[in-house]
């Protein structure tokens, strides 16, 4: 299947109730210790599970559902359709908690991008965003972009999607779906179906070694989402 250019970057509107960077109080995020990641295929998907506790999970789940989450527009042209609620900040700061959470816990990752050479992963993206999937919402196929990091420059190489609920919560759906092409196959691939597990943390290549993926529609609960 050829690739198109899907990923999809809407700014939120501001509204007068949007809080700003400096009225916004992140949750906190504790570093763990003996958390397994798990690989479930080389160089493209892990997990790593309970990187937030319970305790933290409500906290985010109270955090994202205070915020005036926005639905996401109509899909333009070659976009894929995506269907939820969301919102983004800018904070450097935040992204460093995020990352010095996750680094003790990740393994070598590789990197497709010619423009750097000798390339280590040096943070996390500082645009955060949070998203809300409700009964009927979903994120179509597509691939996730390497995009420019505004406040450093770097170029993103990996997703990250933290689950702020799961099935624990009753969620039924709402799987993020790899489709992995099939060798010998033209159109066949495997589902690779990560399970959706609250407090884990979901990292898959992006950019050019991206694999096609959706985020399949919920049918019960509520499906948030830290990126």
């Amino acid at each position: 299947m050829p690739r198109k250019k899907t990923e999809l970057l809407h700014q939120t509107s501001v509204t007068q109730s949007r809080p700003t960077q400096g009225e916004l109080q992140w949750p906190t995020i504790s570093v763990k210790e003996g958390l397994e990641c798990q690989e479930l295929i080389p160089d493209q998907i892990y997990i790593i599970d309970d990187f937030l506790s319970r305790e933290e999970c409500a906290l985010f789940s109270k955090f994202i559902t205070g915020l005036p989450l926005v639905a996401t527009p109509p899909p333009k042209k070659g976009e894929a359709s995506r269907v939820n609620h969301r919102i983004s900040f800018q904070s450097k700061d935040f992204a460093e908690v995020i990352y010095n959470a996750l680094l003790p816990h990740l393994p070598p990752l590789p990197c497709s991008e010619t423009r750097v050479s000798d390339a280590v992963p040096a943070g996390c993206n500082s645009n955060i965003r949070l998203y809300k999937y409700g009964p009927g919402e979903y994120f179509g196929p597509h691939y996730d972009e390497s995009v420019r990091d505004k406040c450093t420059g770097w170029w993103s190489e990996w997703t990250v999607l933290i689950y702020i609920s799961g099935r624990e919560d009753g969620i039924d759906g709402g799987q993020t779906v790899f489709f992995k092409p099939i060798p010998g196959s033209k159109n066949n691939t495997e589902e690779i179906v990560p399970p959706l597990t609250r407090g884990s943390a979901l990292i898959h290549r992006h950019g050019r070694a991206c694999m096609l993926h959706e985020g399949r529609e919920v049918k019960a609960g509520t499906k948030l989402v830290l990126r």
